[in-house]
């Protein structure tokens, strides 16, 4: 008995320390399991993250550097002390002007200008990359953005950029060192990733070199606040893309809830499995490991949800100092992921290009498809070829390992927002709906071959022409052939019906038509991913703009000028106008300590509407972060301050503030009239 008894007291030591070790085992795998998910999302969130900030800055310096073409076209000295003192004005490192043979005729820097026995810096004969800038004068770019790198000419550091001078056939060329590439780009990184979210909880934060936020994805408006790197309660990695310390991180309790929740599981049915051993460990085995298939597959359709959702463009309006054109867009999958895409991007100073796009089949290999070809579709584009050989190279790139046959339908424009005049093409994918002249109907061409199909192809480009109040509406085949109980489907004719009936402005329309879909499955399975995007063209605005001193006489004319650039505005419209701008003027004359200010009034149309861009060269103030004064109570017990700008943020919409090369920039805009 006694034997038997230690016997069994050892089986049960024995099964007990199996148990705990077993348990400690899983722990420590999941922890390490929970860490390796972490870093791979992590990096491949810096790839998006890496191409959005080089993206940003290559606009950013391609503006700069046609501001610095505009004032040589308007005759500014191009000897060499008058070419340092405006690259010190324009924040650049140095200037340079090529002929059309690509030699430097006049520059800022003396090493690069010819001199007796020394032939001047030429582009095509220095080697490595400065000979990538002849292709703006061999007609093959109109803008070319270098990477931060070193000079061929001297070794030491820039990044470049040239854009094309048609009135010589040559090009100017902008430098820029570490300290002017970071302070020329910075305004346009604020915020840039306050909505992406890693890993559920996670974000990514952009930091100057000095430490102070430009972007943070936790707390919005912290621009110019001090960065703490993350402590060890986050997964993080930290990177330098173009100047900018950039991290990506995702907190360690999430991944630990994770963890706990697989290791008390596996405690559960490894007890279980204990206890039960001769009848259910066949059944606990495959359980837990079907549990453990449905978890990570559940895990990774996340993480490919998160990745695909944050490579498409989803803050709405996306260019809000653009006042030609409005754009809204919107993606419904039928699945976790899906095939759809919608995309849009400027290709030139005035050009945006615009697209939908199916891609065959569902799920994660469609998605997959969907990223490569979207990718490819944006880096030819923005190369600033024509519309069709940006196709052809496409689809080239695409049936290449093309095993699956997989392939994919797009409908993309190019809209010059300057003429509204449209290049399309259609490669075998639904006709939009164009309004025209009050007019809507479907814009039936010839279409071309699907992308991905066949290397080779020829791709038929096709024009447009819009007017001021003309819009665009894509969509992909989710929307038409959406069935109800009785598999009637939604149908052409349907939708036609839905967006003539309209009259909502905007995202409105987007939303009007999903509803109807609905409406009509009735409950029915959404069978596929149901994508759309509204462009709609307002033209270029009438534009009135002043400069002023901060005087009291100065505050009344500005008013005086404002009141006769809004006549022909509505009165309740122009009086609110009047008084939310009086409030701002009052604010910059008698606080700000300003030496200047300006004001420029656009008018827009389609639908009619007013936009106020005051600026001042006062000290940093954002209104918009002004604490509002408390309404509720009397006025005797409010603080003083604070009505007028909160008057300014209720009857203003949209109010935006920046702050930029040392000039508080207010945007304020109201719109009325035409609704369509």
């Amino acid at each position: 008995m006694t034997q038997r008894r230690s016997l069994n007291l050892k089986l049960v030591l024995s099964v007990l320390a199996a148990f705990l070790l077993s348990m400690a085992f899983t722990w420590f795998l999941h922890s390490r399991l929970s860490e390796r998910d972490a870093y791979k999302l992590i990096d491949s969130t810096f790839e998006s993250v890496e191409d959005e900030i080089t993206d940003c800055v290559d606009e950013r310096l391609v503006r700069q550097c046609m501001a610095v073409r505009e004032r040589l076209d308007e005759g500014y000295p191009t000897d060499l002390r008058s070419l340092q003192d405006l690259a010190r004005e324009m924040g650049v490192t140095e200037i340079s002007i090529a002929d059309a043979k690509g030699d430097i005729i006049h520059a800022s820097v003396q090493d690069y200008l010819a001199a007796p026995g020394k032939p001047a810096f030429n582009f095509r004969t220095a080697g490595g990359k400065a000979e990538d800038m002849m292709c703006l004068v061999d007609g093959f770019a109109t803008e070319y953005c270098q990477p931060y790198r070193s000079n061929t000419a001297n070794g030491a550091w820039r990044k470049f950029v040239g854009v094309w001078m048609p009135t010589t056939g040559g090009f100017v060329e902008i430098g820029c060192d570490g300290a002017s590439l970071r302070a020329l780009s910075r305004a346009s990184l604020v915020d840039l990733f306050r909505n992406w979210r890693v890993g559920g909880t996670g974000g990514i934060v952009v930091t100057t070199m000095s430490g102070l936020v430009l972007s943070d994805y936790e707390e919005p408006n912290r621009e110019g606040a001090q960065w703490e790197e993350p402590d060890d309660s986050f997964y993080w990695k930290r990177k330098e893309i173009e100047g900018f310390p950039t991290y990506v991180m995702i907190p360690r309790d999430s991944a630990a809830v994770q963890r706990d929740v697989l290791v008390g599981a596996t405690a559960v049915l490894n007890g279980a499995a204990l206890v039960f051993v001769a009848l259910l460990v066949g059944f606990v085995i495959s359980a837990f490991v079907r549990n453990q298939i449905k978890l990570q597959t559940a895990k990774e359709l996340k993480m490919a949800t998160d990745i695909q959702l944050a490579a498409i463009p989803n803050v709405f309006p996306p260019f809000p100092d653009e006042t030609s054109f409005d754009i809204w867009a919107s993606m419904d999958t039928a699945k976790e992921v899906g095939g759809d895409f919608y995309d849009f991007y400027f290709t030139g100073s005035d050009r945006v290009l615009f697209l939908v796009a199916d891609v065959s089949g569902k799920g994660v290999p469609a998605a997959m498809f969907m990223m490569r070809a979207k990718a490819l579709i944006k880096s030819v584009a923005q190369t600033g070829k024509q519309i069709g050989q940006v196709f052809e190279e496409a689809n080239d790139a695409l049936c290449e390992g093309n095993s699956s046959n997989t392939f994919v339908t797009v409908w993309a424009g190019e809209l010059n927002i300057r003429t509204g005049h449209v290049s399309y093409v259609n490669a075998g994918h639904n006709p939009p709906i164009v309004r025209l002249g009050g007019k809507v109907e479907y814009l039936r061409s010839r279409p071309s071959l699907v992308l991905g199909a066949m290397a080779g192809a020829r791709y038929r480009v096709n024009e447009l022409q819009l007017e001021p109040g003309d819009a665009i509406y894509l969509y992909t085949d989710g929307i038409v052939e959406q069935h109800n109980a009785a598999g009637e489907l939604y149908g052409d004719d349907r939708l036609l019906k839905t967006v003539s009936g309209c009259t909502k402005r905007r995202d409105g329309l987007l939303s009007t038509v999903i509803a109807d879909v609905r409406r009509h499955a009735a409950g029915a399975e959404q069978a596929d991913d149901c994508t759309q995007l509204v462009l709609r063209y307002r033209g270029e605005p009438e534009t009135f703009s002043g400069e002023y001193r901060p005087t009291m006489e100065d505050l009344a004319k500005a008013s005086a000028d404002l009141a006769k650039a809004l006549e022909g505005v509505p009165d309740d419209c122009a009086n609110i106008m009047m008084v939310a701008s009086d409030e701002i003027f009052a604010n910059i004359v008698r606080y700000s300590g300003a030496t200047d200010w300006t004001l420029t009034v656009e008018r827009t149309h389609h639908p009619d509407g007013v936009r106020l861009v005051i600026t001042d060269n006062g000290k940093p103030f954002d209104p918009l972060s002004y604490r509002d004064p408390d309404t509720t109570l009397c006025a005797d017990d409010r603080e003083v301050g604070g009505l007028g700008i909160l008057i300014v943020k209720k009857t203003m919409s949209p109010v935006t503030y920046r702050r930029n090369n040392d000039r508080n920039i207010l945007t304020m805009g109201k719109e009325y009239g035409d609704q369509n």
